[in-house]
């Protein structure tokens, strides 16, 4: 029985996807050539891979340990290539970065300009993702660094084949209008106030509603967009109260005080997320290495404004 690498890849595709169609549009294939991939796999491993949930597929047990199996084998295979890389004199390819929000604009734009401009063999590309689809894209191969956060009280559980790098730790910090509160603001005291937040589905957004439950109210949110400038808006225009990570508040708009919580309050935990098999990757160790040096500066304390 000799299995075909590319065909083990569109397995696993197709197990985190849930469908052939999601598969197929990620892969760049039509539906059709995807099944006739998976049922020229079931040929080759002489067993039933897949098996169709409503407009859904899931894996059969002989599929989960295909695909168990086919994580090792692509990892050994992203080994080689790193190796090969690494025993060239230069370092060049192209680079798949994931980030969002303050921490892509502070953070890792400039790190990507910066690198660019001294290794310009080395294609950076900086794209946004939200952290739990930014995770999912770089475990298939769609992206080769992520950096992505969580907050406190909301972890994710380590996936054996990504490993991760911390690069700081941040407060969540009170939006409000200014003159409006002295701070520390104890946030048990704002269950009456009108809130802005990111979407519940985010982790921000998650978070600062998760922050307000534990201080024993549900926030009344009636202001949400993913936007972190679309919700200081509604803090400076409609008076609304919001919790944001404090490097997006480092320079707030006028109009608006940036504020620490009373007492422990929320924190934001910033990584580089990698697959295993890449860490000997030039590029991917280099942009790690800046990534690290960039956050120490711009968290030292005459670096930041507050």
């Amino acid at each position: 029985m000799e299995l075909d690498v590319r065909r083990l890849r569109i397995l696993r595709e197709v197990a985190v996807r849930g469908t052939i169609t999601a598969a197929a549009e990620s892969l760049g294939f039509t539906p059709s050539a995807i099944s006739q991939q998976l049922t020229a796999l079931e040929r080759e491993s002489g067993t039933v891979l897949l098996e169709r949930v409503g407009r859904r597929v899931r894996l059969t047990d002989a599929g989960q340990v295909l695909v168990s199996h086919t994580e090792s084998v692509l990892a050994a295979l992203e080994e080689a290539r790193a190796a090969l890389e690494k025993s060239r004199d230069t370092v060049a390819g192209v680079l798949r970065v994931a980030a969002s929000g303050s921490v892509a604009r502070a953070l890792v734009i400039p790190v990507a300009a910066a690198i660019t401009s001294a290794r310009p063999r080395l294609h950076v590309t900086v794209l946004e993702h939200e952290t739990g689809d930014g995770l999912r894209e770089l475990r298939l191969g769609r992206l080769d660094v992520v950096v992505a956060h969580e907050y406190s009280g909301d972890h994710r559980k380590p996936e054996p084949a990504v490993a991760r790098v911390p690069l700081f730790s941040e407060d969540m910090f009170i939006a409000a209008p200014a003159g409006r509160f002295t701070a520390p603001v104890d946030l048990a005291g704002l269950g009456g106030e009108v809130w802005a937040a990111e979407p519940a589905a985010s982790s921000c957004g998650r978070a600062a509603r998760a922050a307000c439950r534990a201080s024993g109210f549900e926030p009344d949110v009636r202001y949400v967009s993913s936007e972190p400038a679309v919700v200081l808006s509604a803090v400076r225009c409609a008076g609304a109260v919001a919790l944001l990570p404090g490097l997006g508040l480092a320079q707030p708009p006028q109009g608006i005080d940036a504020l620490p919580v009373a007492g422990a309050g929320v924190q934001r935990r910033v990584f580089a997320a990698y697959r295993r098999g890449s860490a000997n990757r030039p590029g991917i160790a280099l942009i790690l290495a800046e990534l690290k040096a960039a956050a120490h500066e711009l968290f030292r304390p005459h670096s930041r404004g507050r």
